[in-house]
């Protein structure tokens, strides 16, 4: 049996209030959305700011950018180069099997008590 106008119009009228709530759930997900980027930039704002301000205060330095990043540089090119040191030293033994590595702990040891 056919269906009535009436029931057509009624199917009609849900389906047009199913795609207004559609839009509306759209709407409040891309809020949310928008809501959620915003609070991560904030965060990761404060986490320039904190960290850029702890270097700056570490590094007594109130200079430019570049110079920053040429003691940035030049300290992380140290670390590496104590990395290297520091492997080799380990490898090279004395009779009684101490490594030279061992031996510099030690002596830092002995001068920072």
């Amino acid at each position: 049996m056919p269906e009535s106008n009436e029931e057509i119009k009624k199917m009609e009228a849900r389906i047009a209030k199913l795609d207004e709530q559609q839009k509306q759930l759209k709407a409040k997900k891309r809020v949310l959305r928008n809501r959620l980027s915003q609070q991560e930039r904030k965060a990761r704002t404060k986490r320039l700011i904190e960290k850029g301000a702890l270097l700056e205060k570490l590094l007594d330095d109130h200079g430019e950018p570049a110079q920053t990043e040429k003691i940035l540089q030049q300290l992380l090119n140290s670390a590496n180069s104590y990395q290297k040191l520091k492997q080799f030293t380990s490898n090279i033994k004395y009779s009684d099997e101490s490594t030279v590595f061992q031996h510099f702990q030690q002596a830092v040891k002995n001068v920072n008590p």
